[in-house]
């Protein structure tokens, strides 16, 4: 068991902070569950497999193995269930999409502790692409151009090339109950745009054309379809270079009409949790909504670097706590340590010497997706990975 008190005292007594987090194994889960600490609660980690970032992390009360939930949902939710109520956790929070499909409507198996998924119905509406351009729409925000393909190679080139091919939904649950996973891909010619037609479900998916320009973000919590809090960031470099996520980033002003806007898609989807909306900001100044991520995601550690602890306010709305909220710093900076090296080297080797070098210099303030002086341990899994990157 972790040291419990390293990055955060409890906020009341010892039956009031526990709470289960269900971490999938990227580096999101390492900025919730530090959050989670900070904010006074004492999160236990539920992972289907050791060695994932968060697991190593001194911000935990501990992990417990639960299975796989792409190949046993039911015995995930099962055993999920069987570890909340052993260790008398207050709330059950999950981290990734795949655990809102799977836990949504089950809030009866998990007795004292308040799940934290909206309804089904929500879910649904906040993870189906297809649905983004006419959310966007009636609420005053704009996305590319879309349409839908079914199983037509010919129609992936309706807006010409080069364009961007999206499954439906990032996961899909399968007729015998396991759960795949699916992404976006840049296609430059119909060829690549065949390809990846053929790797969705049925040939079934969305082609958009590609939008150049910096990737934006507006981040926060929203409670029962209210908008409690929110962060405006942009991305300095992403990984991978064309489709990628923040590999370095910082808070920006309010852009009070994205805010707004967001605030209103939000309202119709009546989303209860964690977001992200990305944008993408074109030469003109136009921002184009690519994608609701309605969970914890990438850069998170940002947010609460910048002042607003996201997961902490969460946390609270689901107990029926009053959060605190607070603005952000504007200026507040985030790297990835192992994609920003990736992004800075594909840089160098197109030939950008002088933004690579600029990205080099080490800024003052900077927080790290991963490394942490007080939190050093999930470092070593960052090392692993790179490490192995390099080999290849």
């Amino acid at each position: 068991m972790n040291d419990s008190n390293l990055l955060g005292s409890p906020r009341s007594s010892a039956e009031d902070k526990s709470v289960l987090f269900v971490a999938d194994p990227y580096y999101g889960a390492i900025a919730a569950v530090r959050a989670l600490r900070a904010s006074g609660y004492a999160p236990w980690l539920a992972v289907d497999k050791p060695g994932a970032y968060a697991s190593r992390s001194r911000a935990t009360a501990g992990s417990v193995l639960v299975p796989d939930l792409k190949l046993d949902g039911e015995g995930f939710v099962r055993e999920l269930a069987a570890a909340a109520a052993r260790l008398s956790v207050k709330a059950v929070l999950p981290g990734a999409e795949p655990y809102l499909y799977a836990l949504a409507g089950h809030e009866e198996s998990f007795g004292g502790a308040v799940l934290g998924t909206p309804p089904l119905e929500s879910v649904e509406r906040a993870t189906n692409k297809g649905l983004l351009p006419e959310f966007a729409m009636s609420s005053g925000l704009q996305t590319p151009p879309t349409k839908i393909v079914r199983g037509d190679s010919e129609a992936t080139g309706t807006f010409g090339f080069p364009a961007i091919i999206k499954p439906l939904r990032s996961w899909i649950r399968n007729p015998e109950g396991t759960i795949s996973a699916y992404s976006a891909r840049y296609v430059a010619d119909e060829q690549a745009a065949e390809e990846a037609l053929r790797a969705l479900p049925a040939g079934e998916g969305l082609v958009q054309p590609y939008v150049p320009g910096q990737l934006v973000s507006v981040a926060g919590v929203s409670w029962e379809g209210e908008l409690i809090c929110a962060l405006h960031q942009a991305s300095i470099r992403i990984w991978p270079l064309r489709t990628g996520v923040s590999s370095y980033a910082q808070t920006i002003p309010q852009n009070p009409a994205l805010e707004q806007g967001i605030g209103r898609l939000l309202q119709k989807i009546g989303w209860s949790g964690l977001f992200q909306a990305q944008f993408i900001r074109d030469s003109h100044g136009q921002h184009y909504l690519i994608d609701i991520n309605p969970r914890v995601y990438g850069s998170l550690a940002l947010a609460v670097a910048a002042g607003l602890n996201l997961p902490g306010i969460w946390t609270d709305l689901l107990l029926g706590r009053r959060p605190e909220i607070h603005g952000y710093r504007v200026g507040t900076r985030f790297r990835h340590e192992e994609k920003d090296v990736r992004a800075l080297a594909q840089m160098l080797v197109e030939g950008e010497r002088r933004r690579v070098f600029g990205g080099l210099v080490p800024r003052r303030g900077t927080t790290h997706a991963i490394f942490s002086l007080r939190d050093p341990m999930p470092l070593l899994t960052s090392v692993e990975r790179l490490a192995g990157w390099i080999a290849r």
